[in-house]
């Protein structure tokens, strides 16, 4: 066996752009425009891929707020767009990051709170220098390929239960109260 003989993941997106919380809807509307005589496409947030919306509100609230505390994980979303950087027909679609990306569309229409207070409550927003996303778009030509990449990103990664948080805040509070 020789490491290159390893079968590699679908290639990485090319394309990188970081994007603020406060210029989402602007960047998603642009992705969205349509222009037929050109054969653009627009936007696919829910493609029939993509599981349903899974995260409750609290699960919505705690990313936010792993975010605005300064959290650096979770920020990159995946989109694919089978002419990106070329003639642009067809259709961008969302391959990974839509819980993610909807927790952040409910905060910042101040649908939902973090640390008890709406996006609009804050007196320095949209000052929110770290909460951002990096988008990175592919250009894979088949849907096949887009599923393989789909599949790519989210198979092996093993979610922690809640038992398993558990265990590690219990060890937390003991570690405290020890020091």
């Amino acid at each position: 066996m020789k490491f290159r003989d390893i079968p590699q993941f679908t290639r990485m997106a090319p394309y990188n752009v970081d994007v603020s919380w406060d210029s989402l809807e602007h960047h998603l509307e642009r992705y969205n425009e349509v222009h037929p005589a050109e054969g653009i496409g627009g936007l696919d947030l829910n493609p029939d891929f993509q599981r349903g919306h899974v995260w409750t509100e609290d699960k919505q609230i705690a990313y936010v707020e792993f975010i605005l505390r300064g959290g650096k994980s979770s920020k990159d979303v995946y989109f694919n767009h089978p002419n990106w950087m070329g003639s642009f027909k067809g259709e961008m679609v969302l391959v990974d990051g839509k819980q993610r990306i909807e927790a952040v569309r409910q905060f910042m229409s101040s649908k939902i709170k973090a640390f008890g207070h709406y996006c609009n409550e804050y007196d320095d927003q949209p000052n929110m220098l770290d909460a951002s996303f990096s988008f990175h778009i592919n250009n894979l030509k088949t849907r096949a390929e887009v599923l393989q990449w789909y599949l790519d990103l989210n198979t092996g990664g093993v979610v922690h239960t809640n038992e398993e948080i558990e265990k590690v805040k219990t060890l937390l509070r003991k570690e405290k109260k020890n020091a």
